[in-house]
Order: structure tokens, then sequence, then C-alpha cells
């Protein structure tokens, strides 16, 4: 089966059959395969990041702010002997070969895989784009309302602590800063330092090893799945760029936008359901026996058998009229002895 007998099938599953075609699908949604237009899903991304821009704004006018919500929830984990990301950054600055490949994996596969994956299931899984689109934009749009009203320093930030910035500390490694974690050198003022509660890098790998569990064909890629969101909880604990808690909240905060995602795919399902036009029962054809024509040939004949009788009963009337008058006649009795000779 090819690519596109599997979309088709893969859609025809998804969306319920009869639904009329929605008023601007030409404009808005690919005919063919009834989602968005790429430049549609390009201005959704656009807008996403001027929100984001809009947070680093605020955050880095509240770095006392931040700082103590850091305190807060070490405290707090402390609290609930949960407070592991000190134990496991030390482990992971002993073994340097380990400790670059987590910076590359913090620096890269967040911003590498997720896009990916989206448009691995643009392509491959249309039918279940649109549902799971919906939930990473629901689950980035929180996260950056908690960025806004929680400003949080991560654990290398705090000040008085053991913590090591690992992306630092193996700055001549890789091209990340070494004062902005994972963003490129030079460009320090496009990162937010202080987003880290919820953890949207744990959000979106928890999403990404969803998808790739779900609908991914080959078991290899199944398990692969089901690791990624375990070892980027691990990397971004050991490189003390979150807390537990942190990634604890940006699950919780993907599973309240699944919800969402549901919610809105389901209504806009129904509305052109109820739009639909009912269509009328259908009802049994009765059938009707076809009239039965007498052939022209026997009403002729009946005339002509009738126009025969009476013709044969007016001879008969005039042959007995003939007859007595001619016995009436004198001398035209019948010979007897000639008619018996």
């Amino acid at each position: 089966m090819d690519r596109g007998e599997r979309v088709d099938r893969e859609r025809r599953a998804e969306a319920p059959a009869g639904l009329p075609t929605p008023p601007g699908t030409g404009r808005f949604r690919n005919p063919a395969t009834g989602l968005p237009r790429l430049w549609v899903e390009a201005v959704v991304l656009v807008g996403l990041y001027y929100v984001y821009t809009a947070t680093r704004g605020v955050a880095g006018s509240s770095v006392g702010a931040a700082t103590d919500m850091g305190w807060d929830i070490l405290r707090l984990q402390q609290h609930l002997h949960i407070d592991i990301e000190l134990s496991l950054n030390r482990w992971l600055q002993s073994i340097p070969p380990l400790a670059v490949a987590s910076c590359y994996y913090y620096s890269t596969l967040h911003f590498v895989v997720t896009p990916a994956l989206l448009v691995w299931m643009y392509r491959r899984h249309p039918g279940r784009y649109i549902r799971a689109r919906w939930a990473l934009v629901f689950t980035t749009l929180i996260s950056l309302c908690g960025f806004f009203l929680f400003p949080t320093a991560p654990p290398r930030l705090l000040p008085g602590t053991s913590y090591v910035d690992t992306m630092s500390h193996f700055e001549g490694w890789g091209w990340w800063s070494g004062g902005a974690s994972a963003a490129p050198n030079g460009l320090e003022g496009l990162a937010n330092q202080y987003a880290a509660m919820p953890s949207l890098h744990c959000a979106w790998a928890l999403w990404c090893g969803f998808m790739l569990a779900r609908f991914a064909r080959t078991p290899l890629v199944r398990v692969i799945g089901c690791l990624y969101p375990a070892a980027t909880v691990f990397v971004v604990m050991a490189t003390s760029n979150h807390y537990i808690l942190d990634a604890v909240a940006g699950w919780a905060v993907l599973g309240v936008s699944t919800l969402l995602s549901l919610a809105i795919t389901a209504r806009g399902r129904r509305r052109p359901a109820e739009a639909a036009p009912t269509p009328a029962p259908a009802t049994a054809a009765v059938h009707r026996p076809a009239a039965v024509h007498l052939p022209a040939v026997a009403k002729t004949a009946t005339v002509d058998v009738a126009t025969v009788d009476a013709a044969t009963a007016d001879r008969a009337a005039a042959d007995r009229a003939a007859g007595t008058k001619v016995a009436g006649r004198p001398g035209l009795e019948p010979d007897v002895g000639q008619a018996s000779g």
C-alpha cells in the first residue's frame, strides 16, 4: 500500500463519514488531506515565539522573585526527600564524556526531535496530526504562562549551592553559550534563563515519546520512544538545569493539554455533524402490478361474432317471411308427387 492510500485510510478512520466540507477549506486547509496549510502552521509557530519573547523580558526584570522560587522548590524537595539533582550533577561531572554527550543532548534534541515529529505526523499520520498538534500547542502556551507568572531560577543559578553548571563547564566542547545554557554563542539574549517551572524540555520529550511509541512501526523505534522522556529527565537534572518537580509539572501540563485537545477536536467534529442535513428515511417501494391491456384483436373478434349472429338472425327471419308469402299464392303449391318421386 502506497503512502497516498495509507493517508486516505487513516483520514477515513479518524473523520466521520458524510460530513460536509467546512467553508474556506481551499484557503486555510489542503483539500487533499483536510489539514491546515503549512503557512498556517508557520503563523502559529511565529505567534508562540513572540509570546516566549514577552515572557523572557518579564523574567529578566524579576531575578529576585525567580531566585526565591528556586529556593522554595529546593526546600520542598528536601522536605519530600526527592532532592536528587545534586547527586546526579556530581556523578555526571565525574564522567566527562557522558557530560559532554548530555550537553549535546540538551542543546540539540529538544529543538530537532519535536519539529521533526510534527512534520512526520503531518505527512504520515494526518488523521492524528490535528489532535497531536493541539496538545503540543496547549502545552507550550500553558508553560509560557508558567514562565510569566512563576519565574524560577534553575539549580545552576541558585547562589550559595554546590551545583555545577555543566553546560558552562564544557563550553569549549560545543556551540552553546556558557552563560545561557542551551543558547548558541552570541545568542544568549534569546534565552529565558528563568524558564524552569514547568519544564518544557520534559513536556515536549514526553509528547515525542508517546508519538513514537504509539505510531512508529518498528519495535526499536517504539522502545526509543519509551526511553526518550526518561533520558530527558536525567539530562535536565544532571546538568542542573531543572528540578525534578519541574519535570513533574511539565508532564502534568501535557496531560491537561491533551484533555483540551481532545475536547476541541471533538467539538469541531460535532459542529459539522449538526449542520449536516438529515437524510430522509428510505421508504419501501410499493409494487403495483402493471395494467393488463387486452389485445385489440380480441375486441375485434368479439365485435365480429356479434355482427355475424345478428346477420344470421336477420336472414332467418327474411327466409321465414318469404316462405309464408309463397305458401299464400294459388297455383304455387309444391308438387308432392314430384317432390316425392
